[in-house]
């Protein structure tokens, strides 16, 4: 198994849309995060539920992100998404990516609980790769357009130095959790 955020960190591929989209986000977020930020794409909580299409271990906070890859103006109102396709037209998301993130954040506030780090701050984030934020200030959660806001976002208040033991004792929790649950 090697070093646990090696494994931690290696790629799962999934032949889906929302697996590509998690790791094309992944990718990107790496290239442009301080190297003291991990980045885990398609994270298997140990609940063993569906995966977390991205985790962002940084110096001080865990975030959380729901990526949406749809087009258009994208409304939400009390976490009831929509897709804007006309005037007056409007198509429901089927699974709210405001809820969705929320309900991971605790999935991840679990697991890092169980590894002794309860009191890091978790942020549940939607990211629109492509969409716009036409209107969606009830939503419980952050919503960021494109992936330099959401690196914005991300580095946004942190200190100015690096932190590198502490986020490899983020990511060490998590792999503990990950190990237990491929057993």
């Amino acid at each position: 198994m090697g070093d646990p955020i090696h494994w931690v960190l290696g790629t799962v591929t999934r032949g889906d849309a929302q697996g590509r989209l998690a790791e094309n986000v992944a990718l990107q977020l790496r290239a442009a995060l301080p190297s003291d930020h991990l980045v885990l794409p398609r994270y298997a909580p140990r609940d063993r539920g569906e995966r977390i299409p991205v985790v962002i271990i940084g110096r001080e906070r865990v975030f959380v992100v729901e990526p949406r890859d749809e087009e258009g103006d994208l409304v939400c109102y009390q976490d009831h998404w929509y897709r804007r396709v006309g005037p007056g037209i409007a198509h429901a998301l089927s699974d709210p990516p405001s809820l969705r993130a929320r309900r991971n954040a605790a999935r991840i506030r679990s697991d890092l609980g169980t590894g002794g780090y309860l009191h890091v701050p978790i942020e549940a984030v939607v990211l629109l790769t492509r969409g716009a934020a036409a209107d969606v200030r009830s939503s419980c959660v952050p919503v960021v357009a494109g992936v330099d806001a959401l690196i914005a976002h991300v580095l946004h208040g942190i200190a100015p130095e690096a932190a590198p033991d502490r986020t490899r004792a983020l990511a060490d929790a998590l792999a503990r959790n990950i190990r237990l649950s491929a057993v």
